[in-house]
């Protein structure tokens, strides 16, 4: 069944995609802005969420676990201090404040951070923010007069439901990525991502406590979320106790030799200052890749040293254990779990191995076999596991397949068949044409998306396309060789993509991204640091250019 919502004038002023803490950070500066001459009303603002109430990463909220960043990078103090959804808005509101300080740490814990994102998803919603929870946007096309037309569906009916804007805001957050040679055996109730972990893991292991064999699970990644799965896993391992005599093992699967250390540092963490975006965007696309590259270590693949100093600390009482038990009659048991990280191997393959008893339809009792193979030697060896937890990462690429099966896709140079797609900085693909004859092109001014003239080569770093997104969300540079101009993107430096000129018609709504553009803008693109300054710009950008 199809429906069409009609609203004052059947048009929205501006429709979110996803309700995370990006477009709540959104709908709070929308909020902010002088009612009487803002021209995109509240009531016309509508935010589409998939989720049936406003979630933040529920698999993750660990028992303990802290925020990486301060409190005040919350989503509007860098923008507006005296806003009322920033964190200390919220604990006065809780009368917690005094409480919170008396603390005397700036990182709120996890539990804590997601009941300040939902106590703001309240607030606003009770000053006339519309949200639309449990549909999932399925497809958006071009709606006529200047409107972009979305299409979603209500998880819970199977209704599709259409409405129009004028503007839209894409902020799809990130999806679970698991390594390909894993995602061939499932979907299977032991293989598990990092991001269900809370409310899968009790139901994983509650099909395996008949067994009364010691169990064998790996925990796939070297991030923090697998340090935190693993200890959390420990933990739960160890309460069950051990099977025949024997301890648990848990194994963490890791590419390089060891576990790194994430670099706080006060120096090093001023790559996510809302001021560094525009040293970002203004940087040749190489020079860009570079600083990325530089600065991997405060955000990727690395790992809290207070967190990395806990799981140290437990490995080590485990051994300790171990050798207590082996001393003679005043030993003490053995725990009932064992760690043990595994280095330098890689995924290859995986297969699901079955008791030749076994019925097709029973996954109690089969095995999950990996092959990995060592990244020094290149040896591979098999392993089996009763379960696998991966940690592996998000994509974020679901905005690009609804750009290119849409109508829209055209508008911005994308090739619908493309496999390849590049984010730039400026409408500059022009000057790699004219590069040789010197001429004159058009390149875009990034704060406000507005066309200037701008010479080839003087000051010029002639920005070419920067990277490219495969389908494991794996960022790669892109060239010439590998792809054609109408697989690149614009984007201004307000978040706003860019359209190419079509003959005889302008591309007349706006649509902006979120948390996609971080070859361009970028480390802090994908994080809770620069929300509330992005946010303020992107209304602003949205309210000026209306």
């Amino acid at each position: 069944m199809v429906s069409s919502e009609i609203y004052p004038a059947g048009v929205y002023d501006v429709i979110g995609l996803g309700f995370g803490p990006a477009n709540l950070a959104v709908a709070g500066a929308l909020l902010e802005q002088p009612r009487e001459t803002c021209p995109i009303s509240v009531n016309k603002s509508l935010f589409i969420e998939r989720h049936h109430e406003f979630k933040w990463h529920p698999g993750m909220i660990l028992p303990g676990t802290r925020m990486q960043i301060s409190f005040l990078k919350d989503l509007a103090t860098l923008r507006s201090p005296q806003s009322p959804i920033t964190f200390l808005a919220y604990l006065h509101s809780k009368n917690r404040l005094v409480d919170f300080i008396n603390r005397g740490c700036i990182t709120p814990t996890r539990k804590e951070y997601s009941d300040y994102l939902a106590y703001v998803a309240r607030y606003v919603q009770g000053q006339g923010i519309k949200v639309a929870y449990g549909e999932n946007v399925i497809a958006i096309e071009e709606g006529g007069q200047g409107t972009v037309q979305i299409h979603s569906r209500v998880l819970t009916t199977g209704e599709t439901r259409i409405r129009r804007a004028k503007n839209l805001i894409i902020s799809p957050g990130g999806s679970p990525w698991v390594p390909r040679c894993i995602q061939i055996i499932l979907p299977h109730p032991r293989i598990i991502h990092s991001s269900e972990y809370l409310s899968s893991v009790e139901p994983m292991l509650a099909t395996m406590k008949a067994s009364i064999q010691s169990l064998k699970i790996a925990v796939v990644g070297a991030g923090q979320s697998a340090v935190e799965v693993l200890l959390d896993l420990n933990s739960r391992l160890t309460s069950m106790g051990k099977g025949t005599g024997q301890a648990h093992n848990l194994h963490l699967v890791i590419r390089g030799g060891s576990l790194k250390p994430s670099d706080g540092g006060p120096f090093a963490n001023q790559v996510y200052n809302p001021g560094y975006v525009d040293v970002m965007y203004d940087l040749p696309s190489d020079s860009r890749r570079r600083v990325i590259a530089d600065y991997k270590a405060t955000n990727y693949g690395t790992v809290n040293p207070h967190t990395l100093d806990s799981l140290y600390e437990v490995m080590y009482d485990q051994q300790v254990d171990r050798d207590i038990a082996g001393c003679g009659e005043n030993a003490l048991p053995v725990t009932g779990a064992r760690i043990t990280i595994i280095t330098y191997s890689n995924l290859s393959s995986s297969k699901i191995s079955t008791h030749p008893l076994q019925t097709s339809t029973d996954t109690d009792t089969d095995t999950l076999s990996v092959l990995l193979q060592n990244t020094l030697t290149q040896d591979f060896s098999e392993t089996t596991y009763d379960a696998i937890v991966c940690a592996t990462g998000y994509e974020r690429n679901s905005w690009l397949s609804l750009l290119k099966t849409s109508s829209l896709g055209k508008h911005f140079g994308l090739c619908a068949g493309s496999d390849k797609t590049c984010l730039s900085v400026d409408r500059d693909f022009g000057v790699a044409a004219n590069e040789k004859n010197g001429n004159f092109v058009l390149t875009t001014n990034g704060k406000n998306g507005i066309l200037k003239a701008a010479a080839n080569g003087r000051n010029g770093y002639s920005r070419t396309p920067d990277m490219s997104i495969n389908a494991e969300g794996i960022h790669a540079p892109c060239t010439p060789m590998d792809t054609k101009a109408s697989d690149t993107l614009y984007i201004s430096r307000r978040y706003r993509l860019l359209p190419q000129s079509t003959a005889g018609h302008e591309f007349i709504p706006k649509i902006y991204l979120q948390g996609c553009a971080e070859e361009t803008h970028g480390l802090s693109e994908t994080l809770l640091s620069v929300m509330g300054t992005r946010a303020g710009e992107m209304v602003e950008d949205l309210c000026s250019n209306y």
